[in-house]
């Protein structure tokens, strides 16, 4: 039965991919098609991957004005070449911005990718990229462009398997931005009302004792303004988060209630010991 669903899914993703980058952008959204058309002439095989792809599959038809996109046999001077009328700058790990209307997106060569320039992990080609991702969910690139009558090219991991289960994991544990992975990985699981898994859950509870609960409230409230999130709804979060794990180390952990909803309020019988882990200081 999970097989069928997965198989489903990634059908349903094929489709989706199919028709974002072709009839239906060439009709509603043409300044996008033609700069999705210049990638397509570089003739350099392109992967669409990030949370485009998640919220091509969930989203409900919206369309996402946030692409990240990986070429491959390239350089960055290349790419910046290629699509110097719309670079608007370089992201925090050296790809590139570019600007189309209301479309940002994010563009890098495949062998520039953080974790295989960094040695962490082995290869560097398409197959290995959902080998190098902070969260399951984010563990796979489909193909942007594909023969007629061939089917787009997936690689993944866990990604269709943390949509079945509405449950987002720990993948890979090195990256440069923990603080920034922890409010990604918790707006994530408020946007889709997912639990989060043990492992993930442990990691968080564990930074977040260490980078202190008001520095981490500042990352979320920078990058998710509209979320309003105070430290002590952050604090509250966490010490669920700790008590669950005491409960049960191998289950994965709620806290929002509902679909873009709220923290889930703390229980009253938390113990002053978890309590005093998340102290300010």
């Amino acid at each position: 039965m999970v097989s069928a669903e997965i198989e489903k899914l990634k059908r349903d993703l094929r489709t989706r991919v199919g028709r974002f980058v072709g009839a239906d952008c060439r009709r509603y959204h043409p300044h996008l098609y033609n700069s999705l058309q210049e990638i397509r002439g570089t003739k350099k095989p392109a992967y669409l991957c990030g949370g485009a792809v998640r919220d091509l599959l969930l989203g409900n038809n919206r369309t996402p004005r946030d692409l990240d996109i990986i070429l491959g046999y390239v350089s960055r001077e290349e790419l910046a070449a290629l699509f110097s009328n719309k670079v608007k700058g370089a992201t925090g790990l050296g790809g590139l911005k570019l600007q189309v209307r209301e479309w940002s997106i994010d563009m890098w060569s495949i062998k520039d990718t953080w974790a295989f320039k960094q040695g962490k992990v082995s290869g560097e080609g398409f197959s290995d990229y959902p080998e190098t991702t902070f969260l399951d969910i984010d563990a796979i690139v489909i193909e942007l462009f594909s023969m007629r009558r061939q089917k787009r090219k997936i690689y993944s991991k866990g990604f269709f398997e943390a949509i079945a289960s509405k449950t987002i994991e720990l993948n890979f544990e090195d990256n440069p931005a923990p603080g920034k992975c922890i409010v990604r990985a918790l707006q994530i699981a408020r946007k889709f009302n997912f639990a989060i898994g043990p492992k993930l859950a442990g990691y968080m509870a564990s930074y977040a004792k260490r980078m202190g609960i008001e520095e981490l409230a500042g990352i979320y409230q920078r990058r998710y303004v509209s979320a309003r999130v105070t430290a002590e709804k952050l604090r509250n979060c966490m010490k669920i988060i700790e008590t669950q794990l005491q409960t049960s180390s191998k289950s994965p952990v709620k806290v929002f209630a509902g679909q873009d909803g709220d923290f889930i309020e703390g229980h009253s019988n938390l113990s002053k010991n978890n309590s005093s882990l998340f102290a300010m200081t």
